[in-house]
């Protein structure tokens, strides 16, 4: 629920945003690298040399490996960008493009052109972005324009030396530095029944073991160990605080994402509670590690798949979940969807419009009704979205058809008609174990509101006395401190996640293990 973003033509681009539903009301324009809710953070292509194309025209350009950073102007969410040109065969050349901020690096360009006073290139499908840009009579900066799916936007650059693109990017200060006051290593692991190897690191602090450990579980889409978003590296910052106060971690790439093989999108939530059990047996294992205290920190449907595990665990101590789902999926997305809406200020007779379609779509899928019925939802959606906003002229059949295609594919995965009907309060009723549920007060993915005391009254359902939720004040779903909570305000945010937010999980977390000074 990530909302893996549009995050990777694939999972929220945020966690539990899901871009299938929201579709352009959330999506990042660009590279589209996500495609699944989320969470959402993206898996990146290889690093590849551009095919030389459209050969340069105006006057002769300067025949060097040229750098240029700039920015995309995108409302609420502007995106920094990075773009080598190499020179290549003939006139010709090739370039890449980086986008910190979506975690993409080296993208292959296309149509490349580069003259004394112009500069052009594309960004090829899924993305389909094409910039177009005038050079300055200096020509150390251009301007001009990116257009992508039929909406245009300003784009400026300058040309900068090698040395200084590496600045090129959003700042984040919290993001851990070496060197560490703890050990960390590279570990790897089998799940043998899903017959993978999962990878990720284990922090483990200074001092006498064995020490408590907590095993996290990211979020929706294809997800990295540091559940990376927008350059944030939440788990990151989580396991530094932790391994500083006497507590261990063991932060894992998702199926298919850096170091572990098998594949997000083809898996559901039951199969990643699998992988945390595979977890938890190699936890068991090290010598520096307790196995009678082992904890489970899980966000957004990791917060859905760490009371999967836990309720049939005996080898779990302790529980803590970060904006958990505490209603069905397809109720998840019609709240999320019309409070995203209303945040961005669209007229309430438009969100009521667009919730009632999104509910037609997830109904139909459910139905098992045929593609073209579903197709049908998708473009009213796509549409009701465009005409909502009024930002962009309609779409070219083209564009359509590929957002389209793409959204269709999205609903019709294991991952997505999982969690369409799977109830998270199941699970919660059977957990035994101390929990912690922490929610953002301007969640806009998970709804307080309406998740808050559905997670806590099905805690306690069964007389579990040990439970804590909570409602953190001015929180978004990633626990950064927001003034509106939209996924689009994640990027602009320095902050990874608030102290307050980092102070309630470490200090639970060091009670109920028993770590002492």
């Amino acid at each position: 629920m990530s909302m893996r973003r549009y995050e990777r033509s694939g999972r929220a681009v945020y966690p539990l945003a899901f871009a299938a539903l929201l579709l352009l009301a959330l999506e990042s324009p660009l590279t589209q690298v996500r495609a699944s809710a989320s969470d959402e953070p993206a898996k990146t292509p290889a690093a590849t040399t551009a095919p030389a194309s459209a050969p340069s025209t105006g006057p002769a350009a300067e025949r060097a490996k040229q750098w240029w950073k700039g920015r995309i102007t995108i409302p609420t969410m502007p995106l920094d960008i990075l773009v080598v040109f190499t020179p290549a065969e003939s006139d010709a050349w090739s370039a890449t493009i980086d986008i910190p901020v979506q975690g993409a690096s080296k993208l292959p360009l296309t149509d490349v052109a580069v003259s004394a006073d112009a500069l052009a290139f594309t960004l090829p499908p899924p993305a389909n972005a094409v910039f177009k840009l005038d050079r300055a009579a200096d020509g150390t900066s251009a301007s001009g324009t990116m257009v992508q799916h039929g909406m245009t936007f300003p784009v400026s650059m300058e040309r900068v030396s090698e040395r200084e693109a590496g600045s090129v990017g959003p700042e984040r200060p919290q993001t851990p530095k070496p060197p560490f006051p703890y050990a960390t290593r590279e570990v790897t692991y089998r799940n043998e029944s899903a017959d993978i190897t999962l990878a990720g690191t284990l922090s483990v602090p200074e001092g006498k073991g064995p020490h408590p450990v907590v095993l996290m579980i990211t979020g929706s889409g294809p997800q990295d160990r540091d559940e990376t978003l927008f350059g944030h590296k939440p788990f990151a910052v989580i396991a530094d605080h932790l391994a500083r106060r006497g507590i261990a971690s063991l932060r894992v790439d998702d199926r298919g994402v850096g170091g572990s093989t098998g594949s997000t999108p083809k898996s559901t939530s039951e199969d990643f509670a699998s992988d945390v059990r595979a977890g938890i047996a190699f936890l068991q294992q090290q010598p520096e590690i307790d196995r009678r205290r082992i904890a489970l920190l899980g966000h957004s449907e990791g917060a859905m798949v760490a009371p999967m595990v836990a309720a049939d665990s005996p080898d779990v101590a302790a529980v803590v979940l970060l904006a958990p789902p505490g209603k069905t999926g397809q109720e998840i997305l019609k709240s999320q969807l019309a409070a995203i809406l209303t945040a961005a200020g669209l007229p309430a007779d438009k969100v009521e419009s667009q919730v009632k379609t999104q509910q037609k779509l997830i109904s139909q899928v459910v139905a098992d009704a045929s593609p073209a019925e579903i197709r049908k939802s998708i473009e009213e959606l796509i549409r009701g979205e465009q005409e909502a906003s009024g930002s962009a002229a309609p779409l070219d059949a083209d564009a359509m058809k590929a957002l389209v295609d793409a959204q269709y594919e999205q609903m019709n995965t294991p991952w997505m008609q999982f969690f369409i009907l799977h109830d998270p309060r199941e699970a919660l009723r059977k957990v035994r174990q101390p929990v912690l549920a922490l929610f953002g007060e301007k969640d806009l993915q998970v709804l307080p509101g309406e998740n808050l005391m559905e997670v806590r009254q099905a805690l306690e359902s069964s007389g579990n006395t040990r439970v804590t939720v909570k409602a953190l004040p001015k929180l978004n779903h990633l626990f950064q401190e927001a003034q509106t909570g939209l996924v689009m305000e994640y990027a602009t945010l320095s902050q990874t996640i608030a102290p307050a937010a980092l102070d309630e999980i470490t200090s639970w977390l060091r009670t109920t293990l028993g770590v002492s000074d």
